[in-house]
């Protein structure tokens, strides 16, 4: 039996409110030749199919046209929940697609057994069974107390997501007891390597203490949340697949990966990593004007889709002249091969002020609550025990939001 792990795929993601919905597509075309040739019994997405909860129409049919080209190659498909998804909306069609071979369980579930599936080969014999267990949110796991601290509530919750993940498998071992038992979760395992922006988002609150030691002994554990591939605690049977395209600038120089695992004589082998071609490349340029007016002109690629830039002007001097300059030249820029997204000034021997402070930062749809937090914190908090306790309060809140 051989069975693909992948995750992340955010359909609907925009990058600067640049839609990279042509990226998402061209991956599932691939994806779909790749179960093809290779003749995938299995495929496993762990979590965050979509970027919202309310994906558009557009990410929508993205999703649609996959699952159609997926029934029609005789593929099962078992889907989970990731924290960017609605629950709802995943498992809104989930009976009917049941009866095609496509598992979706979009929330977890009030009886943890169900997210136990028996995962059958092309010719219909159980060669597997899997824990298919969704993003676990803190309501999932147990109920607030008054007068709680907040480590206090930190540990009770990595305590049931422990417990949940010895339950499912216990009740795998049980009930399929002839043939390996794999796992699907998705979280924040600590140690995991991060990109900026999985750090950004992602390593803070609850799941940060999660080690990846207290999971039980799956024979495979296929894991998503983090953008970049990955085994952990150097086990070859525990791995982040990572996301298939780049969506941030801080993932532009990842390798993107899927994962694909073998079961002969009721064990996990032959994993291997494939490569997904990239459509386009994300770059940043750094340097003078001068610099970079002449790197942008003579940039050139072979790529499928346009490349997306963040540009970086370093100067000495702060000169509004040249800061016209800029403006002028990116909002008249039509480049054959390149779109600039976001470009920003740095002066060397400048005091900041407060229009250039915000001119250096990111746009705020890139921003997660906590840098918006952090960097608040760091220009009013006095002390030291000021900072302990606001930051105290602020996760208690991002946590019952």
């Amino acid at each position: 039996m051989k069975i693909l792990h992948t995750a992340d795929w955010h359909l609907g993601k925009r990058l600067y409110q640049t839609d990279l919905l042509e990226d998402s597509r061209r991956f599932v075309e691939w994806l779909l030749a790749t179960i093809e040739e290779r003749q995938i019994d299995v495929l496993l997405v762990a979590g965050d199919i979509f970027d919202t909860a309310h994906p558009s129409v557009e990410a929508m049919q993205v999703y649609y046209d996959f699952l159609k080209g997926l029934i029609a190659s005789k593929c099962r498909l078992v889907i989970t929940g990731g924290n960017h998804d609605s629950a709802a909306v995943l498992n809104a069609p989930r009976e009917i697609l049941r009866l095609l071979d496509v598992h979706v369980i979009g929330g977890a579930c009030d009886d943890c057994c169900e997210e136990v599936l028996p995962l059958l080969d092309r010719r219909g014999n159980l060669q597997a069974a899997v824990a298919a267990v969704p993003f676990l949110r803190d309501r999932d796991l147990k109920r607030s107390v008054e007068g709680e601290s907040f480590e206090d509530r930190r540990m009770a919750v990595r305590a049931g997501i422990q417990r949940r993940y010895e339950q499912v498998h216990a009740h795998g071992r049980k009930t399929y007891a002839s043939v390996p038992v794999l796992g699907m979760g998705h979280l924040f395992v600590n140690g995991s390597a991060t990109s900026d922006n999985d750090e950004k988002l992602h390593s803070i609150g609850t799941l940060d203490l999660f080690e990846v030691n207290l999971f039980p002994a799956f024979d495979y554990l296929a894991l998503g949340h983090i953008h970049r591939p990955q085994m952990l605690g150097k086990m070859e049977y525990v791995r982040y697949s990572g996301s298939p395209t780049a969506l941030s600038f801080s993932e532009r120089l990842d390798e993107k990966l899927i994962i694909q695992l073998e079961i002969k004589n009721q064990k996990v082998v032959d994993i291997q990593e494939l490569k997904v071609p990239k459509f386009r490349q994300l770059r940043r340029f750094s340097g003078s004007f001068t610099e970079i007016e002449a790197a942008v002109t003579r940039y050139q690629h072979s790529d499928v889709l346009r490349t997306l830039a963040e540009i970086e002007i370093l100067e000495e001097h702060r000169d509004p002249m040249l800061i016209d300059l800029a403006k002028s030249y990116f909002l008249k820029l039509n480049h054959p091969y390149l779109s600039v997204l976001n470009w920003r000034f740095r002066f060397q021997q400048q005091l900041k002020t407060t229009d250039e402070l915000f001119g250096e930062t990111m746009a705020l749809p890139e921003l997660a609550p906590t840098e918006v937090f952090e960097q608040w914190l760091q220009e009013n908090a006095e002390t030291e025990e000021s900072k302990a306790l606001l930051t105290e309060a602020f996760h208690e809140l991002l946590h019952s939001l």
